[in-house]
């Protein structure tokens, strides 16, 4: 595996270089590309010959930027900066994986762009509770609507999340164009048992497998 740090306009990101498709990963809205969760993705998608991309929305992370502008919006553009990297540079087919906030810039980058496969992990069809500019900003899209275009989508979820009731998971699996996948575990909002984790992620990788383009 070559493992590569690069800045992308301001965007920091690590790449690991180990075949020719791509792994997009999303983190959720207070994390960073630095979650284990995303170094986990990265190591299984080693294994299975896929490259990975994982990095920190402007405003998170070691990214620049005012976190309080890292609206769904701004972070539409930030994947959009991310992909164009990577098809730039090495003309490759790509997927997502996003986690809870993260989960919700997949399905709206899916929808416009036609990525498939995409999976999406603790992520909410709406959100409030928050720092009202980022409530309202994602009023503007409407992802039960926008996930009935998606297709190829596994959609992840605890059972005992605490911030994301799995109900969430439910109306955007109903919602979801076929093939589609909705796998419950028993677990938290950021499965954080190593074991349910762990599972979860090899489920995503193995979809991915299944149906990369």
């Amino acid at each position: 595996m070559k493992q590569l740090e690069v800045n992308i306009n301001g965007i920091k990101a690590i790449i690991n270089e180990c075949g020719k498709y791509f792994i997009i990963c999303c983190h959720g809205l207070y994390s960073s590309k630095d979650s284990r969760k995303y170094v986990e993705i990265s190591e299984l998608a080693c294994k299975n010959g896929f490259s990975s991309v994982r990095f920190d929305f402007r405003g998170c992370g070691e990214s620049q930027g005012n976190f309080y502008e890292s609206t769904l919006s701004n972070r539409l553009k930030d994947l959009h900066e991310v992909v164009e990297y990577i098809m730039q540079n090495y003309n490759a087919s790509i997927s997502l994986i996003g986690s809870s906030f993260g989960g919700m810039v997949a399905i709206a980058y899916a929808y416009k762009n036609g990525v498939k496969p995409v999976v999406t992990i603790s992520t909410p069809y709406k959100i409030d509770g928050i720092e009202k500019n980022f409530v309202e900003d994602a009023m503007k899209y409407d992802l039960l609507e926008m996930v009935k275009k998606v297709s190829h989508i596994l959609i992840i979820h605890g059972k005992n999340d605490e911030l994301v009731p799995f109900e969430h998971a439910e109306k955007l699996y109903e919602n979801a164009m076929e093939p589609k996948k909705i796998l419950l575990f028993n677990t938290d909002h950021s499965f954080s048992d190593d074991v349910e984790r762990r599972k979860a992620l090899e489920e995503a990788i193995a979809w991915i497998k299944k149906f990369k383009f």
